[in-house]
Parts: structure tokens; sequence; C-alpha cells
């Protein structure tokens, strides 16, 4: 007669420091097992991501971009970025995570240094936040900058607010959990509060970057409309700002309908990432226009030699000059009226020439659309 036991519903049984038992289901054990497995996958892409994304805003960046605060604030932020993910992966590594210690909730065997760890990763986390809500605010302070001033005060308001908000929450979580860290209290009471700062942190990212993007979206078109067809870097903001805001928007909200916990750990690293690939993006093509010798940036002088530098400064001294076509509805002037050393005829068309700039005239459907 076949048996009724199921085998892969059974449970194990632990003992505490008093002999007690303590039952857990199998199932359990399994689940225990491979969470670390995957969060730890999920950290490291992240990590990796976010050094190598760190080395290329370095050599990348050119010399005279490396002393602006924006800058430092990308590079502050993926640090943090960095040193919140090593030490989110290192508490997969501590007693923290001993079998024993989670099923018993015996933490007695956890060192110090694993409680310092653990405290070290709220604080950084805290601290990104803060660096990723004063830059989208920067941003939008930057890309409405010519906005009339009760407009743009009523904004940068309105940005202030709810950058902080979010940030304010942050804290308060922080605080929670290295008050819960330290006395190794159950974290379960803290999911209503760390979801509400899931919740504001997606709210803060979708407002900065639907008043941006809006706002460059305009500018867009109006450049289109000026003939100013070339793939610039209010193109490039544009983008990433769209990319800024629904990527992290839709990790967020599949965060509640999808039981995957490992997707909230992912909002703020692609923000982090985000930032600094817009204002690298940006500043390279906002460079590509130029026939003047660039400045280098360090990959550049890591890459060429002195040699290779003359060679391509005389090269760019000699180049071509750019032409630029200007045109007038007004009548050109006759022979006559250009031979004559009255400047009077000439002045009229608000129109000087001096050094060694040439003015000629021609039709204007003769050259084509532009």
């Amino acid at each position: 007669m076949a048996s009724k036991f199921d085998p892969w519903t059974q449970n194990v049984i632990f003992h505490d420091a008093d002999g007690n038992p303590i039952e857990v289901p199998i199932g359990l054990v399994d689940a225990f097992a491979q969470y670390p497995v995957r969060i730890c996958i999920n950290y490291g892409a992240q990590l990796g991501a976010s050094i190598i994304l760190l080395l290329i805003l370095l050599l990348l960046t050119k010399s005279e971009k490396r002393s602006s605060y924006v800058f430092y604030l990308n590079c502050l932020a993926l640090l943090l970025n960095v040193g919140r993910l090593i030490c989110s992966a290192v508490v997969f590594t501590s007693p923290w995570t001993r079998a024993y210690a989670f099923f018993a909730h015996d933490y007695s065997r956890v060192p110090a240094s694993a409680y310092a760890n653990s405290i070290l990763g709220v604080i950084f986390g805290a601290l990104l936040l803060t660096a990723i809500e004063i830059s989208l605010v920067n941003q939008v302070q930057v890309v409405c900058a010519n906005l009339r001033r009760i407009y743009r005060r009523a904004l940068f308001g309105a940005s202030i607010i709810i950058g902080i908000i979010p940030v304010a929450f942050r804290y308060w979580l922080a605080v929670q959990n290295i008050k819960n860290i330290i006395h190794a209290a159950d974290p379960v009471p803290l999911n209503g509060l760390e979801s509400t700062c899931n919740i504001l942190l997606t709210v803060s990212v979708c407002f900065f970057c639907a008043v941006f993007v809006t706002k460059l979206g305009f500018a867009i078109r109006l450049r289109r409309e000026l003939g100013l067809t070339d793939f610039g870097p209010m193109k490039a903001i544009f983008i990433m700002g769209c990319q800024t805001m629904v990527i992290p928007a839709i990790f967020s909200i599949m965060h509640y309908f999808v039981d995957i916990p490992e997707l909230s750990t992912n909002v703020m690293t692609l923000v982090t990432l985000s930032l600094p690939l817009s204002s690298i993006w940006a500043g390279t093509t906002l460079g590509k226009p130029s026939n003047t010798a660039p400045d280098r940036n360090f990959w550049q002088v890591l890459s060429f030699s002195g040699r290779d530098r003359q060679s391509s400064t005389s090269t760019s001294s000699t180049a071509t000059k750019s032409c630029t076509k200007c045109y007038s509805d007004a009548q050109p002037l006759t022979e006559k009226e250009l031979r004559s050393t009255d400047t009077s005829a000439l002045t009229k068309y608000g129109i000087e020439v001096e050094h060694d700039i040439s003015v000629h005239s021609a039709r204007r459907d003769s050259f084509g659309e532009v």
C-alpha cells in the first residue's frame, strides 16, 4: 500500500539553545536558500554597471567639465550606489543569513562588524537618494531657465518640495531600520513605510522628468521649425529623460504586482545610471559640429602621444573655414552703389563687413532647401 506521506512538504526541525524544537517547512528552507542567490546576482549586475559607468564618466568627461558641481554630484551618486550595493551584498555572506540564526531568531553570534555593515548600507541608501533629488532639482532648474520669472520660481519651489518629501521619508525609514538592526528586531512592521518611500520616489522621478521632458519637447519642436535638424544635446537629454522617467517607474509599479522582491532595489540604481549618461551624451553631441581643435578628455590624453597632438593641432588649424549664408529681403545693391565711397547706401541694410569676411549676393532659391 502506497504511503500518503509527501516528503516534499515535510518539516525540518531545529532546536534552540534550550532544546525546544522549531519546525520549519521545507519549502521555506528552499526559499531561504534561493533568495540570497537571486538578489546577489541582481546586486552584482547593478554593481558592475555602476563601476563601469563611473570609469566612463571619468574618462570621457572633458577637463573643463570636471570642475563643475554636476560632475562631482554624478560621481558622488555612483560612489554611494557602489557602497550601498557592496554593503547589501556583504549582508548575505555574514552570520545574519545563517539558517539557524534566521529561523530561530537567535542573532547572539552576529559580530559587531556585521551590524556596522548593515547600518552603513542603510546610510548609503539615504545619502544616495539625497544626491539623486539634488541632481533632478538642478536639472529642472537648468532646463527651465528661460521661462518667465514667476513660472520659474513656482516650478523651482514645487521641485524642492517634491524632492524633499521622499528624502524626508527615506531618512525616517533609515532611522527605523537602524533601530531594528541594533535590536535585531523583525523588519516586517516596516514594510508599510518602505512601500510609502518607494511610491514617493516613483512620483518624484515622474514629476521631475515629466517637467523637463515636456519643456524640451517644445524646444525640439521649435528647433525643427527653425531648420535645426541635427541630433543636438537637447534631444539627448530628452531621450534620457524619457528613460529616467519610464524605466524606474515600471520597475516600481511591477514590484506591487509581481512577486519579485529584487525589483525594488533597481529603482535608485537606474536613476543613478541615467543621470550621468544624459550629461555624457549631451556633451558629446554638443562638441561634434565644432571644427576647432576640441579639448581632450582623459581617455584621449592616454590614447594619443605628443606627436599625435601636434599633428592634430596643425591639421585642425588649416581646416577649411565654415561658411554661413545670410539672406535679406531687400533688393541687392547695384554696381554703382557698391563702388560708391558713400556708406549711407550700405548702412541702410544693417550689415557691416570687417576683416577678411566677404559678402556675396545671390538668389535664395538657387541654393535649394537647407
